[in-house]
């Protein structure tokens, strides 16, 4: 994870925000093994930011003084101190990881991040304060960062179509376990239950990056897909074929006095997915023109078209409902 050289002058000199300061703070404990990158600094730069670096611990730790200890354990405590932020300061200024994206685990939420969970059986539709709008579907856990100024940065526990607003100035991140997917502004699905053993993004429109733990990256265009295998933690980009839309895409569909039958079999056809339909639906039929919607748009209107409901289970759409007047 990075933060900018900003945040980090803030924070020492104590005029940081108390949002900022949990996402240093949060920023200081995801680091583990990395390379020392402060011996690259000049010798005046290291010496002032060691001196810095004192002073703040200092103001840190004689507030909360009950005794005075022995002179050697305040300095095994002051260096100790020290040795932890060179530990995260080496990360940031390391050359070699400039390219890194801003991680964070989805594990370690922070205090002013959004929460939703869709423990309903139907898509569930979230818009976010950058324009953007996400569908997620059923025992799918999201929180987004209503705080940071420099990314859109999303967890994901689960699956979720995102049609993201352009914005080249704040990249929109997405960290599903050792998943991390970046996008400026498009649209694309991103399947990834912590059960699964191979995660999924599959671009509809744009240009989409996405990266594994190892920091490999590569780039997705339409009708492809990319995988990632949880435990070898490869990367691999499949073409998807180009005639069939999916569930996750947008379709334009037309009716005119159509069976319920009839319906679910092209919806079935257009969408790549299967729908069980109750036989008391059997005598409804459906007039009207669906441009370019999405599968739950569609369902959502014929099911109040047809005092119906529907609930999804996997894969699997059920439609419910008394039926229709045969007259």
């Amino acid at each position: 994870m990075r933060l900018n050289q900003e945040i980090i002058e803030k924070y020492l000199n104590h005029q940081c925000s108390e949002s900022e300061q949990v996402l240093v703070e949060a920023w200081y404990k995801s680091f583990e093994n990395n390379a020392d990158g402060i011996s690259d600094m000049s010798e005046d730069n290291r010496e002032e930011l060691i001196q810095r670096i004192r002073q703040n611990i200092d103001r840190k730790i004689k507030p909360i003084q009950l005794y005075t200890p022995p002179r050697w354990i305040w300095y095994a405590s002051g260096m100790a101190a020290i040795l932890l932020i060179f530990i995260s300061l080496s990360f940031y200024f390391n050359p070699k990881s400039g390219n890194n994206l801003s991680r964070i685990k989805s594990d370690v939420p922070l205090s002013d991040w959004a929460k939703y969970e869709n423990s309903s059986a139907k898509i569930l539709k979230i818009a976010l304060p950058d324009g953007s709008s996400v569908w997620l579907q059923p025992k799918t856990q999201f929180s987004y960062n209503q705080s940071d100024r420099v990314f859109r940065q999303v967890n994901l526990k689960g699956e979720a179509f995102f049609d993201v607003k352009r914005d080249e100035g704040r990249p929109f991140l997405i960290y599903a376990g050792k998943m991390t997917t970046k996008v400026l502004g498009t649209s694309f699905n991103v399947k990834a239950y912590p059960e699964m053993e191979k995660f999924e993004v599959s671009v509809v429109t744009g240009k989409v990056s996405v990266m594994n733990e190892a920091e490999k990256e590569v780039f997705v265009t339409p009708k492809q897909q990319v995988t990632l295998e949880n435990k070898s933690d490869i990367l691999t980009i499949n073409e998807l074929p180009k005639n069939k839309t999916f569930y996750w895409e947008l379709a334009t569909l037309t009716f005119d006095n159509t069976s319920m039958q009839d319906v679910v079999n092209n919806i079935e056809h257009n969408f790549n997915v299967k729908i069980n339909l109750k036989p008391a639906l059997n005598n409804c039929r459906l007039s009207g023109t669906f441009d370019q919607e999405h599968l739950s748009t569609i369902l959502e209107i014929i099911c109040k078209s047809i005092d119906a409901e529907y609930v999804m289970d996997g894969q699997e759409i059920y439609l419910k409902g008394e039926g229709c007047d045969s007259n």
